[in-house]
């Protein structure tokens, strides 16, 4: 069987183990913090109270071996940053998710071998999490977080000055333009409640509202200087 081993548990570590709970996969969750590792047990996992800073701990706790993706999310920047370079080195081949909590630390993640970045300030991590509790969207995200796809999930802020500031959601066939889905968006007026896709009538966007869009990284990033280019 195929493991996700979970470095952090607590809060979004919590919620990443528990959201993969009835998947196909062995959920190996560890922590340096004796209550969060003790938490785990009650909560059912297979844990380790290891720091994991030794090359020694990773391959105890099975690093190299049949690991579908390494989840680097535990409340410390720098023992996230140190873990995700001695796993990749490690293993060339792992998935490394790392929590980043900056522009910088998320830089510092991808030069340290992370595959991806979860950013709980950016991309809305916590919501991103209540989607899962939706079946065809929660295998949709396992693909994007841990599976082969080269999917990318990111929200988008208008600013001011952005060609979209003013416009309508119809006035853009993002799909053929961009290349990329807009799942839904934060609309300021409305206390920035999430509105999915698939209730749309023809929103007016404005600054401040926030899109939420799937795709490839080059075409989120062309998406993203579009955006913010002046008119």
């Amino acid at each position: 069987m195929s493991k996700v081993i979970i470095y952090g548990y607590s809060n979004l570590g919590s919620k990443i183990a528990n959201s993969l709970k009835k998947s196909k996969f062995e959920i190996i969750i560890v922590d340096y913090d004796e209550d969060n590792y003790n938490k785990a047990i009650l909560d059912g996992f297979n844990a380790f109270n290891k720091e994991l800073l030794l090359d020694e701990e990773l391959l105890e706790i099975g690093i190299e071996n049949n690991v579908k993706a390494f989840y680097c999310v535990s409340d410390s920047s720098n023992n996230n940053f140190f873990v995700t370079l001695s796993a990749r080195n490690l293993n060339k081949n792992i998935k490394i998710i790392s929590k980043a909590n900056s522009k910088q630390d998320s830089k510092k993640m991808l030069l340290a071998g992370a595959t991806k970045i979860i950013n709980p300030y950016e991309i809305g991590a916590l919501r991103m999490f209540r989607l899962l509790e939706k079946p065809i969207i929660s295998h949709v995200l396992d693909e994007i977080l841990f599976g082969d796809s080269l999917l990318n999930i990111e929200e988008f802020t208008i600013i001011e000055g952005s060609h979209l500031d003013g416009k309508y959601l119809n006035d853009f066939d993002f799909a053929k333009e961009f290349n990329i889905i807009i799942i839904g968006l934060t609309d300021k007026e409305l206390s920035n409640e999430f509105i999915f896709n698939s209730y749309f009538k023809n929103h007016k966007i404005d600054i401040g509202d926030t899109l939420v869009a799937i795709g490839h990284r080059e075409n989120l990033d062309k998406f993203n200087k579009y955006i913010k280019d002046a008119n």
